[in-house]
């Protein structure tokens, strides 16, 4: 198994945990500005486990197609095209890496929330392209 796949399947099971957390539950339990800095730490455990699926797929291409891309939507695109991934979940993908791309650079509240809220079906998502980089 490649480095970057060994990072991607250990960092994708701690991020898929945290997406599972009933952050209702905690809240209950918990000040609001802890709940705050979970929700950050678990934006920021997406944009780095996010970034490894993408090089750990750049890797597999790579090795598998002879493809090499540079840019993290073209290589979601030709593993797509190289038939490892079904439409939506390609289509979904790239939503995350539009999703990653707007944590950098946002500053309203409610945009910040609506992101985390997808969180674990990204975390679903990228389970199953982790299974395509096994196959």
């Amino acid at each position: 198994m490649d480095v970057r796949h060994k990072a991607f399947t250990e960092a994708l099971e701690s991020f898929s945990y945290l997406t599972e957390v009933d952050m209702a539950a905690l809240a209950t339990q918990l000040d609001e500005r802890l709940i705050d800095g979970l929700d950050n730490g678990k934006a920021q455990k997406f944009e780095y486990t996010l970034e490894l699926c993408w090089k750990a797929s750049k890797v597999a291409l790579k090795e598998q197609e002879g493809i090499d891309e540079a840019a993290p939507k073209t290589v979601v695109k030709a593993w797509y095209l190289a038939g490892h991934l079904s439409e939506d979940d390609y289509l979904s993908l790239i939503a995350a890496i539009d999703d990653r791309n707007k944590l950098s650079h946002i500053y309203d509240p409610e945009a910040f929330a609506t992101i985390v809220a997808r969180l674990p079906t990204y975390a679903k998502l990228m389970q199953r392209v982790s299974k395509t980089l096994d196959a």
